[in-house]
């Protein structure tokens, strides 16, 4: 026998007819026309040498190697079927690490219920996390990173990015400093000294290109790339922290912060979990970024 003559589309037909007994009702079952069934169960016969079905009166009978077949075809067919299909995560078996790119925020503030609940659930998974910066979008490619938890502008076509919400853009300052009460003009805002994140993702082209577009800039008197520490030296100072809204709403009263609204327009934060196609249908990795998606859109993203 000729094996490259078969496809596994033979074997389906095959299939239906050894168990349909019939070329009208195998014809149905697949979606095809008579016809088409008609010329896979020619190309069959000649295969195996066999006509496979047989009139007997008024009803189609099996042969004896149809018979044959029809026993056999079960076990060819379903580690096939196995093959083509995606795997099944089994939490109490899995072994294995992964590698996530996520905010300092993220960390402290959305993740620690998430990972309890993955220790105890899944205990051979190990996770290690580093701290997000765009550029990460080529550890991603490159198979450094399995997944990310971040803000972006944009989610390149090679990667995919499953948005978890958007936000707007405030103001913080200790509750006692002189603009706390009255209104932020873009004059009082540009003099102000400032404080910046370096860490995370960026956090400061969108305030620093709208500020641009007017022909303003700002005086970064500080920068660090850890937002709790922002946050303290914000509340110890006279400069000025912006931030996206929820992270502020979320976080300043621990600090004795104040919120203010910008006096220019920026445009929304957009979050987004990311990670490479070539890992789409991994089992294990599609149970964790649904956990992780879960978590991310249960927090202040998505409100």
């Amino acid at each position: 026998m000729d094996l490259s003559r078969i496809n596994l589309n033979l074997l389906l037909v095959l299939q239906q007819l050894l168990e349909q007994r019939s070329v009208s009702q195998a014809a149905r079952s697949l979606n095809l026309t008579q016809p088409a069934i008609s010329r896979s169960l020619a190309q069959l016969r000649d295969l195996f040498a066999d006509p496979l079905l047989v009139r007997v009166g008024n009803q189609m009978q099996l042969t004896p190697r149809g018979e044959e077949l029809k026993q056999q075809l079960p076990g060819v067919l379903q580690p096939l079927e196995a093959f083509f299909t995606p795997g099944n995560f089994n939490a109490d078996t899995f072994r294995g690490r992964f590698n996530i790119a996520i905010t300092d925020y993220i960390a402290e503030r959305i993740l620690p219920d998430l990972v309890g609940e993955l220790m105890r659930d899944v205990p051979g998974m190990r996770l290690h996390f580093r701290l997000w910066e765009p550029g990460m979008v080529g550890d991603l490619r490159e198979g450094r990173l399995d997944m990310a938890a971040c803000l972006l502008d944009k989610v390149p076509d090679d990667i995919h990015g499953r948005a978890v919400g958007s936000d707007h853009w405030t103001c913080l300052m200790r509750k006692d400093h002189p603009l706390a009460t009255g209104p932020l003009d873009m004059d009082a805002y540009t003099a102000a000294d400032h404080i910046s994140i370096s860490g995370g993702g960026d956090k400061n082209r969108s305030v620093d290109e709208a500020l641009a577009a007017y022909g303003l800039g700002r005086r970064i008197r500080t920068s660090v790339p850890f937002i709790q520490a922002a946050l303290a030296f914000t509340a110890r100072s006279d400069a000025l922290l912006t931030l996206p809204a929820h992270m502020a709403a979320n976080i300043a009263p621990d600090f004795g912060l104040v919120l203010r609204p910008l006096p220019l327009k920026l445009e929304p934060v957009q979050y987004y979990l990311l990670w490479h196609r070539r890992q789409q249908h991994d089992a294990a990795h599609r149970y964790l970024r649904e956990r992780l998606h879960r978590a991310l859109i249960d927090s202040p993203f998505s409100r």
